[in-house]
C-alpha cells in the first residue's frame, strides 16, 4: 500500500474512510484556513477526486458540528458538500470535491460584470437561505447559539487580548480601555437588541466555492442566530476583497428588496456597525493567528480590514471618540498599510 509520503497515524485516519474504495493514484495535502482541521485531495486512475478532512484530535467528536450543520443545511436544498464518508473514531469525514474556484480567486482576474453577477449570486443565496432555515429545526444546534451581548462583547476583548495587547505589542491607558469598553458595549448592546435569523457566520470569499457554475457553501459549523446583516456584512466588508462602493450599495438593496426590508435606512445603520464588529472581530483573529500560532497567512488582511473599519466610523458622529482612541492608542487603521512594516 502506497504511503504517499504521509506518516503512519495520518494514513491510518485517511484510509479509515478510504478502505471501501479503490486504491487513490494520489494524496495530497492542502492548504489550511484559521481552524486545525487538515484537508487532502485524494485523486482515483479514474480522475474523480474526493476531499478528506481530518480533525486535530482524532476521537475528539469536533467534527458533529460540522455533519450536524451539512445535513440540515443539505435537508433545506442549500448548496454545501456532500458527506461520502465517516469515522467517528479516527474523527475523518470524505467529501465531494468542488474543486479549487474560490471567490476570492475567481474575482481577482474578473471583469466587473463578472464580479457583479458573482456577488449578486452570493446575495441571492444569503436571501434563499434566509428563507430555507425560517423554520427552526429543533435537532440544529445553530436555533440554540445566538450573537448575544456577551458573545458579541467575548469577540470584541478577544481582539484587545490577541490583536491590540498581543500581535501590536501596545497597551492602551486606562482612559482609553475604557473608552473602548464604551464604544464595543454600544455597538455590541445595539446588535443584539436585533432581530435573529439563521447566520452561517462566515459567509465570504472564502468560503464560497464556484462549482459548475453555481456558489457553494464551505465552512458552515459554526452556524448560530444573529441580526440579518450578519452574513452580508460578511461578504460585502470582507477581509481579503475589495468591492466598489457603488456597487455594495447596490447589493445591500438588492437583498432588502429581496426579503421586503421595512426600514432600510435602520438596516444600512446595522450593517455599517455589524460590519465594525465583523472586522474588529477579524482583526483578533488575524492577531491571534500570527501572535499564538505562528502563521504569517492572514497578515496581507489586516490593512484592508483596518480600512474597512476606519471608513465605516468616519461615517457616523457618534463614533468620533472611539476613533479618536483607535488613531491615539491602539493603531490609525486609515494608515493600516504601514503597520506590517512596523511590526513585522
Amino acid at each position: 500500500m502506497n504511503s504517499y509520503g504521509l506518516t503512519e497515524e495520518t494514513r491510518k485516519r485517511l484510509y479509515s474512510v478510504l478502505r471501501d474504495r479503490p486504491e487513490p493514484s494520489g494524496i495530497v495535502q492542502l492548504a489550511g484556513d484559521a481552524s486545525t482541521r487538515t484537508y487532502f485531495r485524494v485523486a482515483y486512475p479514474t480522475g474523480q477526486t474526493v476531499i478528506a478532512m481530518l480533525q486535530a484530535t482524532a476521537g475528539a467528536n469536533e467534527e458533529a458540528a460540522f455533519i450536524e450543520l451539512s445535513r440540515f443545511l443539505e435537508s433545506r436544498g442549500l448548496p454545501v458538500p456532500s458527506i461520502l464518508a465517516y469515522s467517528k473514531e479516527e474523527s475523518a469525514l470524505l467529501l465531494q470535491d468542488l474543486g479549487d474556484e474560490l471567490l476570492e480567486s475567481v474575482v481577482e482576474n474578473a471583469s466587473s460584470d463578472d464580479i457583479s453577477r458573482l456577488y449578486s449570486d452570493a446575495v441571492d443565496l444569503l436571501v434563499r437561505m434566509r428563507s430555507a432555515t425560517e423554520t427552526p429545526d429543533p435537532g440544529c444546534r445553530a436555533y440554540s447559539l445566538a450573537f448575544d451581548e456577551e458573545k458579541l462583547m467575548q469577540e470584541m476583548h478577544f481582539f484587545l487580548e490577541h490583536f491590540v495587547i498581543g500581535f501590536a505589542r501596545l497597551q492602551p491607558s486606562p482612559a482609553a480601555l475604557k473608552t473602548l469598553e464604551s464604544f464595543f458595549l454600544n455597538i455590541c448592546q445595539n446588535l443584539a437588541r436585533e432581530p435573529r435569523i439563521f447566520a452561517h457566520r462566515d459567509f465570504h470569499s472564502r468560503n464560497l466555492i464556484l462549482h459548475e457554475d453555481r456558489l457553494f457553501m464551505i465552512d458552515f459549523q459554526d452556524a448560530r442566530m444573529g441580526p440579518a446583516q450578519y452574513d452580508l456584512a460578511s461578504l460585502l466588508r470582507d477581509s481579503y476583497i475589495s468591492l466598489p462602493e457603488d456597487l455594495i450599495e447596490t447589493l445591500i438593496s438588492r437583498y432588502t428588496d429581496s426579503v421586503s426590508d421595512p426600514d432600510p435606512i435602520r438596516f444600512r445603520y446595522i450593517f455599517d456597525i455589524m460590519s465594525l464588529q465583523r472586522n474588529i472581530k477579524a482583526l483578533g483573529t488575524f492577531g491571534y493567528q500570527s501572535w499564538v500560532r505562528n502563521s504569517d497567512r492572514y497578515l496581507s488582511a489586516i490593512p484592508r480590514t483596518g480600512l474597512h473599519v476606519a471608513r465605516n466610523l468616519a461615517k457616523y458622529a457618534e463614533f468620533a471618540t472611539f476613533r479618536q482612541v483607535l488613531e491615539d492608542h491602539i493603531v490609525d487603521p486609515a494608515t493600516a498599510p504601514h503597520l506590517l512594516d512596523d511590526l513585522h
